[in-house]
């Protein structure tokens, strides 16, 4: 049995974990009592807007989504809401039980509050920087698989290979994202607008990101809106969002570099 330990230097950057729920239109009447409830882990409210592209029989909708992202006092956490789903992301992550339970706080002020009917989508989502040092290969590091390929490389100098392999799980989908390259990127672009502090790099250098995207979907099935039937979902995601980061990396770079 693979023994899942915690790593004292881990490359996780940040963890997100993503809840839709059937839409409640008028969800800014409810913002102010949220505040209050979440206010003192996340002090700080800051306010955004996001496109929404819906696809509708007269052609393509777009409209604007206004955001509310509650953030902890240095930054490093945060609670995000809009009409049709609740984000947690913490850029701090230390024990996956922590996290859960910060979500499941977030949730309860939102079914207390709020009283969203249906669920609609979980997501788990994991940002690694492994950063490749001196006498070191990127493969030394992570899966070659998921490294510039050999036969390419006779060609030139490599600058960088994007990679992103889906996997049907018993729990639902898993995306294993990857950026190898020369580049000074901490996570991947599409998730750039967080609102979290994490430290950025000013000069590029060799580095492989790696993304793991594991999500439940309920399809045409109606799901009642449920804390704790949400957070088993949510855990099953992640035991196996685990197996994933330790199948991609490898035994050097947990035992010597991250241990």
């Amino acid at each position: 049995m693979t023994n899942y330990r915690k790593l004292s230097n881990q490359p996780l950057c940040f963890a997100l974990a993503e809840f839709r729920f059937s839409s409640v239109m008028d969800i800014q009447s409810y913002i102010p009592k949220i505040q209050d409830a979440l206010r003192e882990e996340y002090p700080v409210l800051e306010t955004s807007a996001e496109q929404s592209v819906q696809l509708q029989p007269g052609g393509v909708a777009v409209s604007r989504v206004e955001q509310w992202m509650f953030l902890s006092a240095n930054r490093k956490s945060a609670v995000i809401i809009n009409q049709d789903r609740l984000i947690h992301c913490t850029s701090e992550y230390s024990r996956f039980p922590g996290f859960s339970s910060n979500c499941q706080k977030a949730l309860e002020v939102l079914v207390e509050l709020v009283k969203p009917g249906l669920i609609l989508r979980i997501g788990l989502r994991y940002g690694d920087l492994v950063r490749i040092d001196d006498g070191e290969t990127a493969a030394d590091l992570v899966d070659p698989d998921f490294i510039y390929p050999g036969s390419a490389s006779a060609l030139g100098e490599p600058l960088h290979k994007k990679s992103e392999t889906y996997i049907a799980t018993e729990h639902g989908r898993l995306a294993i994202r990857s950026l190898y390259g020369i580049h000074n990127l901490t996570y991947m672009p599409d998730v750039q607008n967080l609102p979290l502090a994490i430290a950025a790099d000013e000069k590029a250098s060799e580095r492989v990101v790696l993304d793991f995207d594991h999500f439940w979907e309920a399809g045409q099935a109606s799901t009642v809106f449920n804390c704790q039937d949400i957070i088993s979902k949510l855990d099953s995601l992640h035991e196996i969002s685990r197996e994933a980061f330790w199948k991609v990396t490898t035994d050097k770079a947990r035992n010597e570099k991250w241990n």
